[in-house]
């Protein structure tokens, strides 16, 4: 296994390389996306600073009854300091609104009252940007999944140290000590009105300068209709889409799409998800999408699939070839485009990438192989690799 932090090729599309490394701020992952568009001169067809308040399935008329969809949108005109309302109707809707926007942050006894009563104090990791705000500060980091890592190893070269990082479970980048600076705590079980915060092992900790809150995010769509629409679209409990296919698809909505759900090489897979939904609606598509009771298979699969590993059903994880055969059936279903050119083809992944995909983890992992003696009498772990300029060399960052 190799763990390193280099450029993520894979964090791009495959028509412009993400020049940039690791870590990389919110601002420049929004600039590429703005430069993509202006490069290709696609961002004259884009309707800024414009709500989608509400999507309904209607009949369309001039299509002779069929369905399809009704957007009422609201946008905000400076000039008369008003909102103009209209609606708009189209055959097929694609929904890419993200999944990184509504901070979770789970109940826990007195925290309301703590963040009224301490204002400011308690955070998320969306709002997260420098750790110079918290140098010499005593902070606790609640989660330590990707956001939690990320933010508690940053805290350590400015925050009082250690830095608190409550946890729920053992994560798989976690060994058996905590990193330089960094002290493990369980979960929180009570905010107390004095301000000190109480663990589930009846420890606690007093004179706390900051929380902040790694503990993910919740899907939103406000703007669905789901009394006109005879159905809700997320299941907020599962945590899931509600009668989709291949997080891409919907069984009772053939002119309804999604991208950008699953958790896997972001906007690659972006790419072959549009491409799919895109030869669906043109009817270009190479295979058809299969029966319905086949989507409901593979729903009742998915679902036993991720219960057994205990995951999030729309989570693909690379390490053991899904994220390949995700891609790879979205690949088949575009297919070709047409002989004069019309119809983007789903870009290859490239040896790179599949090397990367096979090779390259974000985080080091620990083994359960345990420690062993170095060759000068020192402890070490089993299970680290040091990546070295080889594999800098194989990705040709060098």
């Amino acid at each position: 296994m190799l763990t390193t932090n280099v450029p993520d090729i894979a964090m791009c599309f495959s028509d412009s390389r993400f020049a940039y490394g690791p870590f990389v701020p919110h601002y420049i992952a929004r600039q590429y996306v703005e430069n993509y568009f202006a490069i290709r001169k696609t961002d004259a067809f884009l309707q800024l600073n414009t709500t989608v308040e509400d999507l309904s399935s209607v009949a369309l008329p001039e299509r002779g009854g069929a369905r399809g969809w009704k957007l009422t949108l609201r946008k905000y005109d400076a000039t008369r300091n008003v909102d103009v309302w209209r609606e708009e109707f189209f055959d097929a809707v694609m929904l890419a609104n993200g999944h990184y926007s509504v901070p979770y942050v789970p109940q826990v006894p007195g925290l309301e009252a703590y963040i009224t009563d301490f204002p400011g104090r308690v955070s998320h990791s969306k709002f997260y940007r420098s750790p110079l705000l918290y140098e010499s500060k005593r902070v606790i980091v609640v989660g330590n999944s990707a956001s939690g890592h990320d933010v508690s190893a940053d805290l350590v070269s400015a925050a009082q140290h250690p830095v608190y990082v409550s946890r729920r479970s053992k994560s798989k980048w976690d060994g058996d000590e905590p990193p330089f600076g960094i002290s493990w705590k369980p979960t929180i079980r009570e905010f107390q009105q004095d301000g000190r915060v109480v663990f589930s092992d009846d420890t606690y900790l007093d004179d706390i300068d900051a929380v902040i809150y790694c503990t993910g995010y919740k899907a939103s769509f406000p703007f669905w209709n789901e009394q006109a629409n005879k159905q809700p679209l997320w299941d907020y409990k599962a945590d899931r889409l509600v009668k989709s296919y291949w997080h891409t698809f919907f069984r009772d909505y053939p002119n309804l799409g999604i991208v950008g759900l699953p958790r896997t090489l972001t906007f690659r897979s972006f790419e072959y998800q549009a491409v799919a939904l895109a030869r669906l609606w043109s009817n270009r598509n190479s295979i058809p999408l299969p029966s319905r009771e086949d989507q409901e298979a593979w729903e009742l699969h998915q679902t036993e699939k991720t219960r057994a590993r205990r995951g999030k059903f729309h989570d693909i994880p690379w390490e053991n070839g899904e994220t390949t055969e995700y891609l790879k059936y979205l690949f088949n279903f575009a297919g070709l485009g047409t002989i004069s050119g019309e119809g983007r083809i789903p870009p290859a992944l490239g040896r790179d990438l599949v090397w990367a995909i096979e090779n390259i983890h974000k985080y080091p992992e620990h083994t359960t192989q345990g420690k062993k003696k170095g060759d000068g009498g020192e402890t070490v772990e089993e299970g680290w690799v040091l990546v070295a300029n080889s594999c800098m060399n194989h990705l040709g960052f060098t």
